[in-house]
């Protein structure tokens, strides 16, 4: 799978790179930003910028194609979104279960999504889940 972005920086190992869209997405014809940009300008939304090894020839402002794993990719997003949603249920039936108060479901609920959270986190930093992102032009 593969992404295209522009090199925004480059040092001695790294090179910087920012997402970057050159066709619409089909929603609004757009090609850069969309109509959630209002959003973003109001709450001071800033791109984050990858970082990926220094093996290829690049200037600053190339757009290159960024190339990853699917099967990684898909094993972060379930370690992210689907861990802290499951343990978010758990956590509500439990609470369901041994007390019939909505105040303690919701307790168990909020408690689930940060166990969830937490366990996701230390999951993908001890096991050194990455995606490998490799560039070319």
């Amino acid at each position: 799978m593969s992404d295209k972005g522009i090199v925004v920086k480059i040092t001695s190992s790294k090179i910087f790179l920012e997402s970057y869209r050159d066709q619409p997405c089909g929603l609004c014809g757009k090609n850069q930003g969309c109509g959630n940009s209002l959003w973003g300008k109001f709450l001071n939304h800033k791109s984050d910028m990858i970082a990926v090894d220094n093996n290829v020839k690049v200037k600053q402002g190339d757009i290159v194609n960024i190339h990853y794993d699917e099967r990684k990719l898909l094993k972060i997003s379930l370690m992210i979104y689907f861990v802290p949603l499951t343990s978010l249920l758990f956590f509500l039936s439990l609470a369901q279960y041994y007390s019939n108060s909505v105040g303690y479901s919701l307790l168990g609920a909020i408690f689930g999504i940060f166990f969830g959270i937490l366990i996701s986190r230390k999951y993908t930093k001890s096991s050194g889940l990455d995606l490998n992102l490799t560039i070319s032009k």
